[in-house]
């Protein structure tokens, strides 16, 4: 025998309920089993809802009364055709049964706790029918089981105790005498005066194990909507995977403290029997989901999970008065227990001095209370300290047997928080060592989660967390190229984190990782954001490799690159203002990076995704001497100029590159050579030589006066006026069998830079140049009579983004721990 129980979203649609109808007729091929179900999704929340608004006397109540009647005779309908007769008959009597009582709370103005619990029974009642029904209606002889009439309780309504014995010999008797399969309600039972109870929250897994434990089942199978207990909330953690295998001990401890897999009271009946427990998913039944015994095997890792409660209430009560005495604790968790608070964690110093204690924040108030009628006197003596209660804190607990006896673990999950920024308010760790509990503020929720679920289940991966500045072409076929390469980086062992992206406007940030196949959405809907937000909340993470990515063009982000670097953060750049701005920011950053430890690359800066600035690192790394360095740096100009060649006017060729995405967004930026400028001067930074922008003689494309001062619209209307000049120039250069380039050349003996027009004969190696591409001639010692050559696309978000991967990956490879 095998008891079955499916939650909520596992009956929820008339889709579900097909599933679960297909699951059980699977497992009745192997065997006799029973059912326990919930009500539908969210229907248990709707009734209590809709209660209150009766008894509010809202408007409209009797309309969402009308939707909850309509969504279960409609899924009757749906799954049972043309036997729903009874079914539907059934349910309009139940309907009416809970519109009268309704009706009683708008009455009377009042819903007590015992009307809460009838009305709240009908979730349930109404699911067993329906999906009673659609067992019927497949050929499976079923019939609905009120356990109102098997599970006797107390009359403690909202959380009735059950009466042990009694509703097992009732289960038994129900359920054993009849080839039928049984539908049980779960959630619900009745005093023995016959008045409908509740088992409070999570009751239907509480259900399932008493029908479990009163049947011998071989077998409680909790269906749900995740396969299993995971290592952390998925909405958290987005690597959090499935564990195979768990205790009852661990798995309430981790439902304890907020994984919401199984209510923790409901292990209680089958763990005393020995009845394993399979956590699985409906709507992924082949997944072999979570098996739940009396003692596990071991774990590669020393823990099972990590889950959290994400608002509760520190509490501290210390005092000088308190020290020696006996009997405070008591007076102290008494007070509290008359009150009805559940305590959650408890931690005390061990001076005596203070006990700290975390609370819901419902219950925040009444501690206050309690605490302050309890200690009047010494309140009034200045013994102890009036109660101090912090809301916004979150408890999270790291749970697994595999800490017992292992030393260094608690060091572990302490010292990843602390590289992580993450401030811990109150520790507590039984002797049992099963479980290491503790209180952050509740902002650092994510965060702290995500650093231990790293640190404990991918401590051999390499992770790098990337910020992103600018989400336009370049910033956007990044992310792609990001998002392309995660399954080849993960067999390398290898993550690439996108923790934050920025635009002009927004900022969108997550600890634990951005969705790339989403964050266009995201991005739209984040909060505005300024860029030393960014930098506060990246430097901050100090124990993980991370690097700052900017593919803007904005000059002022480069002021924050010295800081990053200084706190140990790799910069990558496609951004050549900052590089090629005033040299003395241009010093700060190689400072920032000595002084950090931090690796700075910004290939991109100068040829796309060509390895211009690495060639020359590498020449003068391996000691050679740079003389003479000429290229064409401008994959726009060169695009520009091959069409020119080929009798296109400058407009014309201008408005072709801008329609390819080759332009800057005002084409002047390229015209007037400021672009190449920029290059050569990074170029010529890297060879040695001390440039400031102005030290590079530039002859621009079309002259500032008038197209520099032109907004966008009259700059194309007026481009056309500098068609005239260039076209004789290169009809003339035509003539005598040359071609037009853009050329930048330094020559460093000389120390002199230049940007210019220039005609250039069929053997010289940009003469058969085409399209976006760019080429570097490097004359050194070395490469005297045949200058080094470095070629290809220069120009484009694919290419660009290339680099900045390349760079990326680069300080991945540098990076420090």
């Amino acid at each position: 025998m095998k008891v079955l129980k499916f939650g909520g979203t596992s009956v929820g649609t008339p889709a579900a309920i097909r599933q679960v109808v297909a699951i059980v007729r699977k497992t009745l091929e192997a065997g006799p089993a029973a059912v326990v179900v919930s009500a539908f999704s969210g229907v248990t929340n709707q009734l209590l809802a809709l209660a209150a608004a009766a008894a509010r006397r809202e408007e409209g109540w009797d309309e969402s009364f009308s939707r909850l009647r309509e969504r279960h005779l409609q899924a009757a309908r749906e799954l049972a055709g043309d036997v729903a007769a009874p079914t539907v008959e059934k349910l309009e009597s139940l309907f009416s049964e809970l519109h009268e009582m309704l009706r009683g709370a708008y009455l009377l103005r009042e819903a007590s706790l015992r009307a809460l619990d009838g009305i709240a029974s009908y979730g349930e009642r109404c699911s067993a029918e329906v999906v009673a029904a659609a067992f019927e209606a497949a050929g499976t002889p079923a019939r609905a089981l009120d356990t109102r009439f098997l599970v006797l309780t107390d009359a403690a309504f909202g959380r009735a105790r059950v009466e042990i014995e009694p509703s097992y010999e009732n289960l038994r008797r129900e359920i054993l005498g009849d080839e039928r399969l049984a539908i049980l309600t779960g959630f619900i039972g009745a005093t023995a005066e016959g008045f409908t109870t509740t088992l409070g929250r999570g009751g239907s897994d509480y259900s399932g194990a008493l029908v479990a434990a009163a049947l011998g089942a071989a077998a409680l199978e909790i269906w749900t909507d995740v396969s299993g207990v995971l290592s952390a909330d998925p909405r958290v953690v987005a690597a959090a995977f499935s564990q195979p295998e768990m205790s009852y001990a661990e798995l309430m401890e981790l439902s304890h403290f907020g994984a919401k897999v199984i209510y923790p009271p409901s292990i209680h009946p089958a763990r005393a029997l020995g009845i394993p427990l399979h956590i699985k998913n409906t709507f992924a039944p082949e997944h072999p989901g979570t098996v739940v015994v009396g003692s596990a095997g071991s774990s590669a890792a020393p823990i099972r999970g990590i889950s959290s409660i994400d608002q509760v209430a520190l509490a501290r009560l210390e005092g000088d008065g308190m020290i020696g005495v006996p009997g405070i604790a008591e007076r102290l968790f008494g007070a509290l227990a008359r009150e009805k608070v559940s305590v959650i964690l408890i931690s005390q110093s061990s001076s005596e001095h203070s006990i700290c204690f975390a609370v819901t924040p419902e219950d925040a108030a009444k501690t206050r209370a309690a605490v302050a009628e309890e200690f009047a006197l010494e309140l009034r003596l200045g013994l102890v300290e009036p109660l101090v209660v912090e809301s916004g804190q979150s408890v999270i607990a790291a749970v697994g047997a595999g800490m017992a006896r292992q030393p260094g673990i608690a060091g572990r999950v302490f010292g990843v928080l602390g590289d992580n920024g993450v401030n811990v308010r109150a520790i507590a760790q039984g002797s049992s060592e099963l479980n290491i509990s503790l209180v952050v503020p509740a902002q650092e929720t994510k965060r702290a989660v995500g650093a231990i679920h790293a640190a404990f289940f991918a401590p051999g991966r390499r992770r790098l967390e990337l910020a992103l500045a600018g989400a336009g072409q370049v910033g956007a076929e990044l992310l792609a190229q990001i998002a392309a390469a995660a399954p080849r980086l993960a067999a390398e062992g290898l993550e690439l984190r996108v923790v934050a992206i920025a635009n002009s406007r927004r900022l969108l940030l997550d600890e634990n990782g951005i969705d790339l196949q989403g964050w266009r959405q995201a991005l739209a809907a984040a909060p505005s954001g300024s860029a030393a937000e960014l930098r506060q909340f990246f430097a901050r993470k100090r124990g993980a490799r991370r690097v700052f990515a900017d593919c803007t063009a904005d000059a002022g982000l480069g002021e924050l690159y010295p800081q990053l670097l200084e706190a140990g953060v790799g910069v990558v750049a496609a951004n050549k203002k900052s590089f090629a701005g005033k040299l003395e920011l241009y010093r700060r950053h190689l400072e920032g990076s000595i002084a950090g430890g931090a690796p700075l690359h910004f290939e991109a800066t100068a040829g796309a995704g060509l390895p211009i600035l690495s060639t020359l690192r590498d020449l003068i790394a391996t000691g050679d001497r740079v003389l003479r360095i000429d290229g064409v740096l401008s994959g726009t100009a060169n695009a520009v100029f091959s069409d020119l060649n080929r009798g296109s006017s400058l407009s014309a060729a201008v408005v072709a590159a801008h329609a390819a995405g080759l332009t800057e967004p005002h084409p002047y930026e390229d015209l007037a050579g400021a672009d190449v400028m920029r290059k050569l001067c990074i170029l010529g930074r890297l060879a040695g030589l001390a440039l400031e922008p102005e030290d590079v003689v530039v002859e621009p494309l079309v002259p500032d006066d008038p197209f520099g001062r032109l907004p966008l619209d009259r700059f194309w209307q007026r481009l056309p006026e500098a068609d005239g000049p260039l076209a004789e120039r290169r009809d003339a250069a035509a003539a005598a069998g040359l071609k037009l380039r853009y050329l930048a050349s330094i020559d460093l003996e000389a120390g002199a830079a230049r940007v210019a027009i220039a005609a250039v004969p069929a053997e010289h190696p940009a003469y058969s140049l085409d399209g976006p591409d760019n080429l570097v001639a490097f004359k050194t010692l070395r490469y005297h009579r045949s200058p080094l050559v470095v070629r290809g696309p220069g120009a484009g978000p694919e290419v660009t983004a290339a680099g900045v991967f390349a760079d990326i990956l680069r300080t991945m490879r540098e990076s420090q721990p």
